[in-house]
């Protein structure tokens, strides 16, 4: 018996640690691509724009999102002597946890999640309370006029998107009777919820912008008005944390829009006989 203990015991610690290693692996590679992403941005505003964009580190630039991580992560960190010290450094790790605690709730696929929640909506509206709330509690902690301002403008902000945005979403719960993003997949297996609600997907499309505070909505930090908004305080690896966190916010968003509106990882079914080609040759050309 004592043997059966043991092993059962070992066995536990065996799966706790084969599932935290799979969430470290996760959340690395999740960064890596988000990090990736900033390339990107930056070379697509480069193109329209009519200029190089990044061009010295690697091929062509394509390193670029490593020197600036390195540069980031190796500045000292200036902590202000007004501000609340725990809470000025506490913050952006609270705030970088959210925006992680958003993957684990994100469907990659059928049956494969690193979490599996019920409610999906609700824990992401929740969960964009609480960054919300990190947000505000930011500018308050840091004891500066341009920061306390800009999080209180971001409070209010999130407050109003949050209500809309469950007005939205409210619509696609009472079509498929769930809250879960895998039942809205099954629902769009033959036809994706967008051809019916296209105006909803500019809507919801423009909320999401809204509270990622990208421009042309970056009220929250409106750098002609508020200097870096809510962050300017910050510097270093403490920025580099809150940047990454909105870049996970737009990247989580985007795949909300994917699961909920166009099908997930599902392709509508009139698709499949459209380009099937007894289909074509049958019903079209004769």
């Amino acid at each position: 018996m004592l043997i059966i203990l043991y092993f059962n015991n070992f066995m536990g610690v065996v799966g706790f640690l084969i599932i935290l290693i799979y969430n470290i692996v996760c959340m690395l590679l999740i960064t890596l691509v988000i990090a990736s992403l900033t390339l990107i941005e930056r070379k697509v505003l480069a193109l329209v724009q009519r200029r190089v964009g990044p061009f010295f580190v690697g091929y062509r630039g394509r390193l670029q999102y490593i020197a600036d991580a390195l540069k980031l992560f190796i500045k000292g960190i200036i902590v202000p002597d007004e501000s609340n010290k725990f809470w000025f450094v506490a913050m952006p790790s609270f705030a970088a946890a959210v925006c992680y605690t958003f993957w684990m709730n994100s469907v990659w696929g059928p049956s494969v999640s690193i979490f599996e929640v019920e409610y999906n909506i609700v824990y992401a509206t929740i969960l964009s309370i609480l960054f919300g709330y990190c947000i505000m509690l930011t500018g308050y902690f840091s004891k500066s006029k341009y920061a306390f301002m800009a999080s209180i403008r971001c409070g209010i902000l999130m407050l109003n998107i949050e209500v809309f945005l469950g007005l939205l979403f409210i619509n696609l719960v009472f079509l498929t009777e769930s809250f879960c993003f895998a039942v809205f997949v099954i629902y769009q297996e033959f036809f994706w919820f967008v051809f019916f609600f296209f105006g909803l997907l500019g809507m919801i499309v423009i909320t999401f912008l809204l509270e990622t505070n990208r421009a042309p909505f970056d009220l929250a930090e409106a750098e002609s008005e508020l200097v870096a908004g809510y962050t300017v305080e910050y510097g270093g690896f403490y920025f580099a944390l809150y940047y990454l966190g909105e870049y996970f916010h737009l990247f989580f968003f985007s795949m909300v829009v994917s699961l909920v509106l166009l099908g997930g990882w599902e392709m509508p079914n009139f698709l499949i006989y459209l380009f099937n080609s007894d289909f074509v040759i049958n019903n079209i050309l004769y």
